[in-house]
């Protein structure tokens, strides 16, 4: 079968390389810097590793695969492209609505992501800030000592509190990132994700680098490294009997990769008709697999090396890490590095986040270059202030209960999976959870059941014939049985 043709007027990524650079920096987010080693410790420590190793390469990776075809095949925005090869095929474009759904799971996740990002944006500021006073009061030598020098370990574990007890501050921070997201996204493809990633990217590897030999020298490898990588095998087997390791493996593998968001379909799109796929998607999983362990060896060296406790979620990040760096020689030096090293993951993930939207609403491949970049820049900036509001709604949820609000009271379904939670709770919940493995699984049955074999196979172009079978096999039947157990999980009635 013929590929879908696409007019002068689809952007492409200049080179392979800046597209693996685009992919892996959507890949690379917050998650990686403290998600993935948390729940490596909690589930066996190697043994989880394994699993979820197992997970990106026998489930993610053909995943993967799939959502690149489809939207180098049919171009024009997640939900056309996959609209186009259906009616191909002689199914109905309702197909669409799969990717539709993976849109906004997209844009649901960077509005509560966006709230995260202020946070980090504050961190940035605020140790710098504090280094900056402490050499104006003590000297040049002052930058020797640890992050918030003068603070009590209590005013150190409760700022991020704080914070949230002062929605404005969060909103300016939180309004800054968005229009950094936006002001990418709106110059496209070659002239604003690339240009940025090409920056940002680099200098996330070199800040991570730095940040791991520091830890490995100053810090307790050897505990860091038996708390990741030792296995647990006594641990894994309970947690494949009760589904915990396989549906947090697998789940991680979804949020860190970004399946199910239409993100990789739309990343696709730009994809030049002679790059390779396969390839390609095995270079980002492997990459984003290997930031993730590395970032466990920046971070677990120095919290065990200070007697403290790697909490998960925000706890770990914004709790645990400024203690440690209080305590750390140089200590405002290097939380600077690692909060800025945050920050530029957040932005290259954000602007990979909002271009399956932006992308929808900025026309069909047919219209003309000039034509879709208007429409990009209009489609921009209204979904950025959309984006903007859903983030106050995010923001003023998180106010602490001493200081009601609606948002913070208000719970948007109170039964099942979302009982008691609040918008933000709520959204990481219907994301996490339901969304993208919903949309992932519709993805894996379209690509092996409704895309017919002549089409993969072209458009994939694997090397071997006995590569492309066992494509086809994952993808038709391991993806889809594995995903949906995960659903049903969600759902409790596994």
């Amino acid at each position: 079968m013929a590929g879908v043709s696409q007019s002068s007027g689809q952007d492409h990524w200049s080179s392979r390389a800046a597209f693996i650079l685009a992919a892996i920096g959507s890949a690379v987010g917050l998650g990686n810097l403290w998600r993935f080693p948390y729940e490596a410790g909690e589930g066996g420590g190697g043994a989880f590793v394994l699993v979820y190793i197992l997970c990106i390469f026998l489930i993610g990776l053909p995943v993967l695969c799939a959502e690149l075809m489809i939207g180098r095949r049919g171009g024009g925005s997640a939900i056309s492209a996959v609209a186009r090869l259906a009616k191909t095929e002689g199914h109905p474009a309702l197909w669409g609505t799969f990717a539709a759904l993976g849109i906004l799971a997209s844009f649901l996740i960077l509005s509560f992501y966006c709230m995260i990002a202020g946070w980090v944006l504050y961190y940035v500021v605020a140790i710098i800030g504090d280094l900056f006073s402490n050499i104006a009061a003590n000297g040049f030598g002052a930058i020797s000592a640890g992050a918030f020098a003068n603070d009590s370990t209590d005013e150190i574990s409760g700022r991020l509190g704080a914070l949230l007890a002062r929605p404005g501050e969060v909103i300016i921070y939180q309004g800054i990132f968005v229009l950094l997201t936006v002001g990418i996204v709106a110059r496209g493809v070659s002239g604003g994700i690339e240009k940025a990633v090409t920056i940002l990217m680099p200098a996330f590897f070199v800040m991570l680098l730095i940040l791991v030999v520091v830890a490995l020298v100053q810090g307790d490898g050897a505990q860091a490294v038996n708390y990741l990588f030792k296995p647990d095998f006594a641990a894994l087997a309970d947690g494949v009997r009760n589904g915990t390791i396989l549906g947090a493996a697998l789940g991680q593998a979804f949020f860190s990769i970004g399946l199910g968001s239409a993100l990789m379909i739309t990343y696709g799109m730009y994809m030049n008709k002679d790059a390779d796929v396969p390839g390609s998607a095995t270079i980002v999983c492997s990459a984003d697999t290997i930031v993730a362990l590395i970032a466990g060896l920046a971070i677990f060296p120095i919290v065990f090396q200070f007697g403290l406790e790697p909490g998960g979620g925000p706890g770990l990040m914004f709790g645990t890490l400024p203690l440690a760096f209080q305590q750390m020689p140089f200590g405002a030096v290097f939380g600077a590095v690692f909060f800025l090293m945050a920050l530029f993951a957040a932005l290259t993930s954000s602007i990979s986040l909002l271009e399956p939207a932006v992308a929808w609403r900025d026309g069909a491949a047919e219209l003309p270059a000039e034509d879709k970049m208007k429409r990009r820049l209009a489609a921009s900036i209204g979904l950025g202030a959309i984006l903007f509001g859903l983030g106050v709604m995010h923001i003023m949820s998180q106010v602490p209960g001493d200081q009601p609000n609606f948002f913070n009271n208000w719970v948007p379904l109170d039964f099942g999976s979302f009982a008691g939670q609040t918008f933000f709770d709520f959204s990481d919940t219907l994301t996490s959870k339901f969304l993208l493995p919903i949309v992932a699984l519709l993805t894996s049955i379209f690509a092996g059941w409704v895309v017919s074999k002549t089409a993969s196979r072209e458009e994939l172009g694997f090397k071997t014939e006995s590569r492309y079978r066992a494509w086809y096999f994952l993808i038709r039947f391991v993806c889809p049985a594995a995903i949906f157990l995960i659903v049903l999980t969600s759902l409790g009635i596994l």
